[in-house]
């Protein structure tokens, strides 16, 4: 109820200023405090326990704090300088990310830019559990699904790659930033304000409808959905099973049980897979990143 009031009474951008001035640190410590709790009982004790992956994790944020990347390389990206730029004409704050203008929100303030382009470029290392591919020449000449485009910086990464790149992001806040970064690339970039499930209805459309009347060969499918991937997937079944030459790279760590459901699934449809090196901390677990497939 209180929630619902604020949300109301406030509008999304004095929302996200109060947010990160001060409301999102003391929220996230009283959700995360068990898990505070434990990442500093392991790096105390990390002596006495077994070398695992989850130890390592735990013991890097009990001595730095909890992190989604919870990796030394991270460490690297903390005082990286970042210069943000403002487009007079499109009145939208960027960044220039490998030569090339990276846009955000127009509400974004010179804070909030940085603190996601580090975050982006973090999770896109190449020795993240974040990051997609092991090297982006594998989109040569593919044509990209990038379903949870976000401010598309995969896909602007690998843009002079992709024969042709399919943005789908239905969040309204991208829409502006999404066309003024891909503008030098109308000819080869859709940007669908649709989500992706497992039916194709209202702002819903499944990949296998989408694809219908399309070529359906050379794709590589990316999937950052913020935990609707196995709906997703079941709307895909059919391009999965039937399609030549697909890659895929899909986020396991945002639900329970997502690891092994994707691995059980791209197994039985054929494709051989990967995990990423490393683990994600995310809704206080720690969890694989992104599973990596191919047929």
């Amino acid at each position: 109820m209180i929630s619902a009031i604020y949300r109301k009474l406030l509008p999304l951008t004095l929302r996200q200023r109060i947010y990160d001035a001060f409301l999102g640190k003391i929220i996230f410590f009283f959700r995360h405090f068990g898990v505070i709790v434990k990442s500093k009982l392991v790096y105390l004790f990390y002596f006495l326990l077994p070398k695992t992956e989850h130890n390592k994790a735990f013991a890097f944020m009990g001595k730095h704090g909890l992190t989604s990347y919870p990796d030394e390389y991270a460490l690297e990206y903390k005082k990286k300088e970042i210069e943000v730029l403002k487009d007079a004409v499109k009145q939208l704050p960027y960044v220039i990310h490998q030569g090339k203008k990276l846009y955000f929100p127009h509400f974004y303030d010179e804070e909030k830019v940085k603190k996601d382009y580090r975050a982006l470029l973090i999770e896109q290392d190449e020795r993240a559990a974040h990051r997609y591919v092991r090297a982006y020449d594998e989109l040569t000449n593919r044509t990209l699904l990038d379903v949870g485009a976000a401010e598309g910086i995969f896909s602007l990464d690998t843009i002079e790659l992709t024969k042709q790149v399919i943005l789908f992001e239905c969040e309204e806040h991208w829409q502006k930033p999404l066309q003024a970064t891909f503008e030098p690339w109308l000819d080869k970039v859709t940007v669908v304000k649709k989500y992706i499930g497992d039916k194709t209805s209202g702002v819903f459309v499944t990949i296998d409808d989408y694809l219908t009347d399309k070529a359906a060969e050379n794709l590589f499918i990316k999937m950052d959905i913020e935990g609707a991937e196995r709906m997703a997937l079941q709307g895909a079944l059919t391009t999965l099973s039937k399609s030549k030459n697909v890659q895929v790279a899909i986020c396991t760590y945002h639900r329970p049980g997502d690891p092994e459901y994707m691995n059980k699934l791209l197994s039985e449809y054929g494709y051989t897979t990967e995990f990423t090196q490393g683990l994600m901390y995310w809704n206080k677990r720690v969890s694989k990143g992104i599973i990596r497939g191919r047929n």
